[in-house]
């Protein structure tokens, strides 16, 4: 490694040594290159702009090993005034080849010292340099241009595409040019030696070429508050909003900036914001072919534009197969209209093909019993809504682009949808009112042309309007109104809707029909199952390719277009999630577009809850919902989180017991009905919103939320969910504005508090009676408060009393505080743990308890062998073993103390543990 950079030291060195002579600011006429292979020569042009830049050097490897010529003094270049440049100025340019002669005027003056980067001026006025001011003359293309005809830009027949691409630069595109500026007696070829590194340009693209014209830009608006709050705007140089520099530059003039720009087949588009003072100035910087040129479509980066042969509009529809749509115009004597009258007004027409015009004149005569077909297609309308003034390239038109007919009170909306390299077809597919456009921006005499495969009608009404007035969407139209998405149909924002007919309705099972029809439960979520917010045109759609668009719910609607057999003809059929199939599409409304389909779309989140639930395998819950004969108001319920065990769980209980053997025993039982309600929570709440909370059930009572993490490193990170202690083991399944979360025990109202645990169960008799030697019975009774208890059996303490013979604890409060603590900790909560990632609780004594689990869960040296039984105000574990804390164990264990005065212990059965 150090051989490598030692040697390219060397040639660095050469290289700056070598190079000079031939970088050197000569005089007009005084250098020549010899062209070797022909002995030709060429006069260097030193009218260009940094000329000690733009004579061409011999490649790097020749130079290196040239003999040393005389060193030549380097002049300094000159300081760069800068441009003062007026908001809203708009110029013009053609760029041609270096050795043009003729030409006019380029974008920026071509200086001695042009090739220096712009500066900041005191009065915020800033140089936007083109790029191929920035960059040194190539060795190109050299033929000259021919004169620009005086007639606007224009656009031919292109491969539409956008490719956005942000480049953080000083000054240049190229880090080449930047130390080509600073350190002149490199030369350019070293730099383009380079180019697989990202040095060099090695192939000039087409917008730097000949026949581009340039057009430049500026408006300046006064800065957002957010935007002049403090902003950088030069590197190394510091603005505070309105104030001066604060800060002078770190070394140099240089300005840091970020440009964006957007490359098209026919244009190239650079913007670059500045914000100085609290003003913000947007530069933008236009090429594109001159009016007349073009490139061809699929065309290399470096194609530059070329002549291309401009007819009449009539003779250019009649290329693009569409002459009979404006001969009968003509015949109708509303050509010379739609072509702007003679007023020299920019025109687009939207021309439809030879077969789609001739198969609407067949249909119109079949429609009207019209004996002349001509006689429709002759309407003054019909003409004038394929009309538009203003030249439209599709490339500039945004999607959903409402377009203003010469037919009043028409418009005509534009769509895009890109389509994936890999189908081999043109990135892009355009639309006009859902008519796809097959052939687009050919440039002719008169006016831009565009193709269609259909003719555009008349559109006057709203999607609702639509739906409102056809017999066979009554239901539909019902249920809308009654769910108040009619209002979004009725609205100037863009939509689609897959509209089943009311045949689809009748395959619906009867509960969800009827629930559909009233507009209750799922009747929303089904709906906006078939919406979308944008205008999607079957021609999306492609053969052998699915394509994805997402409803109102969020959620993915798959539509695929099936190929046609060798002897069927038409359209081929569109399906929706390989269910649905589209009957009638592209039925235009003022505000979007309505497709007709066979089948309702079903989704989950707009699925009943019960047949969400038989779908989620809990069977035995559902069951017990239909058994209760309140399943229906359980469909019905909105905004509300249900809590439902698995199967495994129910397994077992006496209401699984009496379904299976007396289920006529469980119709309108109350009982079950507050088992049910007590597994309902008001409101929907999906895992990632639960927090340690009690919430009130539909019973009722209370249920309690707890949170825990499962990360032995991460111990703030919560990832495990209880309530009531229950583990949520399946979560977050959406049905008509509720949720669905799977527990894996039933939940049970606690009836009575700590206090009552422990006198309603024996087993605890012996720590019952600490408690209250302990006055610590009004502490365990308080139900404003939360605790975890820890409850040694009697036989615990039994073991204990045989062996010292009656004693008795010496701290009863000490010992029994020593057991509460004031937190909920589930048995679920409870985790392996090993040093260094030990977990504590702490109890109300200060005590601070280790907690882990090896075969069962483990509270310092007591192992649980009851878990979670819950009360009013906590949870209760029962415990083999009376707790020590671990700092005792290692000083003095707590006493039992016999009856009778000057007791000692004699052993280890004195003690606890």
């Amino acid at each position: 490694m150090p051989d490598m950079l030692r040697l390219w030291a060397c040639l660095l060195l050469l290289g700056s040594i070598q190079a000079v002579p031939f970088y050197g600011d000569l005089s007009s006429g005084e250098s020549t290159e010899i062209n070797e292979s022909s002995g030709s020569s060429e006069s260097s042009d030193t009218s260009s702009f940094m000329p000690h830049l733009t004579h061409h050097p011999l490649p790097l490897h020749r130079t290196l090993f040239a003999p040393l010529a005389p060193l030549q003094p380097l002049h300094p270049l000159d300081p760069l005034e800068p441009m003062h440049a007026q908001a809203s100025q708009r110029t013009a340019s053609v760029w041609t080849g270096p050795g043009s002669v003729q030409g006019p005027i380029p974008l920026a003056p071509q200086r001695h010292s042009s090739h220096l980067l712009p500066l900041y001026s005191s009065g915020f006025d800033t140089e936007f340099v083109p790029l191929e001011h920035q960059q040194p003359q190539q060795q190109g293309r050299q033929e000259p241009a021919g004169p620009v005809p005086a007639q606007a830009p224009g656009g031919v027949d292109q491969k539409p595409f956008n490719v956005e691409s942000i480049t953080t630069d000083v000054n240049s595109p190229n880090p080449a040019i930047f130390f080509q500026q600073q350190f002149p007696f490199f030369g350019n070829e070293f730099f383009n030696s380079f180019g697989g590194f990202g040095f060099g340009a090695a192939q000039e693209p087409w917008w730097k070429g000949p026949n581009v014209c340039t057009e430049k830009e500026e408006d300046e608006t006064v800065a957002s508050a957010t935007e002049t709050d403090e902003t950088v705007d030069t590197f190394g140089q510091e603005r505070d909003g309105v104030s001066s520099v604060v800060r002078s530059p770190l070394f140099g003039q240089f300005q840091f900036s970020v440009n964006s720009c957007a490359e098209k087949p026919n244009k190239h588009v650079c913007t670059k914001i500045v914000n100085q003072n609290g003003k913000k100035k947007t530069l933008t910087l236009t090429r594109q072919c001159c009016y007349g040129y073009g490139r061809p479509r699929n065309a290399d980066f470096t194609t530059p534009c070329e002549k291309i042969d401009i007819k009449d509009v009539e003779a250019t529809a009649s290329d693009m197969g569409a002459k009979q749509f404006l001969e009968s115009a003509r015949s109708a004597g509303e050509l010379a209209e739609m072509l702007g009258g003679g007023n020299g007004k920019k025109v687009t027409l939207f021309v439809p093909n030879d077969a789609a015009f001739v198969e609407y004149r067949s249909q119109q005569q079949q429609d009207n019993n019209v004996e002349d077909p001509k006689a429709e297609a002759s309407k003054p309308s019909i003409y004038k809504l394929h009309a538009v003034l203003g030249e439209v390239q599709l490339e500039d038109v945004q999607n959903e682009k409402l377009l203003q007919t010469e037919l009043a009170d028409q418009k005509i909306r534009i769509n895009s949808y890109q389509l994936p390299a890999a189908l081999g077809l043109e990135p892009y597919r355009y639309a006009a009112n859902c008519v796809p456009i097959e052939k687009h921006d050919k440039l002719s005499e008169q006016a831009l042309v565009h193709t269609l495969g259909g003719v555009l009608k008349p559109v006057t009404k709203n999607v609702m309007d639509i739906i409102r007035a056809r017999a066979d969407m009554s239901i539909m139209r019902t249920v809308l109104e009654k769910t108040n998405l009619s209002a979004m149909l009725e609205s100037d924002r863009p939509v689609t809707i897959f509209v089943p007919t009311d045949a689809a309705f009748d395959k619906l099972e009867p509960h969800l029909r009827r629930a559909l029809k009233e507009g209750r439960g799922c009747a929303s979520n089904i709906l906006k199952n078939h919406l979308l917010d944008l205008t999607f045109c079957s021609l999306a759609t492609v053969p052998g390719a699915k394509t994805t668009a997402y409803n109102l719910l969020g959620e993915a609607l798959l539509l695929n277009r099936t190929h046609l057999d060798k002897n069927q003809t038409g359209p081929a059929p569109i399906y929706i999630n390989n269910l649905a199939k589209i009957i009638d599409a592209d039925i235009m409304g003022t505000n979007g577009v309505l497709h007709v389909i066979d089948t309702i779309l079903p989704t989950e989140s707009a699925l009943p809850m019960t047949s969400l639930m038989t779908q989620k395998n809990l069977t035995i819950f559902q069951q017990l919902l239909e058994a209760s004969g309140y399943a229906d108001q359980f469909d019905d319920l909105d905004n509300v989180t249900i809590f439902a065990p698995t199967d495994k769980a129910l397994q077992g209980t006496e209401w699984a017991r009496m379904l299976k053997e007396q289920p006529e025993l469980l119709n309108k039982n109350l009982d079950l009905l507050e088992f049910l309600n007590y597994h309902v929570v008001k409101p929907m709440i999906k895992t990632c919103d639960l927090t340690e909370q009690s919430l009130p059930t539909v019973s009722g009572s209370s249920v309690r939320l707890n949170l825990y993490s499962t990360h032995a490193l991460f111990s703030d990170v919560m990832n495990r969910a209880t309530v009531n202690c229950a583990r949520l083991v399946h979560f977050d399944d959406e049905s008509c504005g509720s949720v669905l979360h799977q527990v894996d025990r039933p939940l049970t109202p606690p009836k009575n508090n700590m206090l009552k645990l422990l006198e309603a169960n024996p087993n605890y008799s012996k720590f019952l009676e600490l408690v209250r030697k302990a006055n610590l019975t009004q502490l365990l009774s308080n139900d404003s408060r939360s605790f975890t208890l820890l409850v040694p059996k009697n036989d615990v303490f039994e073991e204990l009393t045989e062996s010292t013979e009656g004693s008795r604890p010496s701290d009863p409060m000490g010992l029994v505080k020593t057991h509460i603590v004031e937190d909920v900790v589930c048995c679920a909560g409870i985790i392996p743990t090993n040093w260094p990632f030990v977990r504590s609780i702490e109890s109300i004594s200060g005590q601070h308890l280790r907690i882990t689990r090896d075969r069962r869960p483990k509270i310092e040296n007591a192992g649980v062998t009851k878990c979670d039984v819950v009360a009013t105000n906590g949870i209760l574990h029962e415990i083999n073993d009376i707790i020590v804390p671990r700092p005792l164990r290692n000083q003095q264990r707590p006493q039992l103390i016999p009856p009778g005065a000057g007791y000692q212990p004699q052993g280890d059965f004195d003690v606890f543990f």
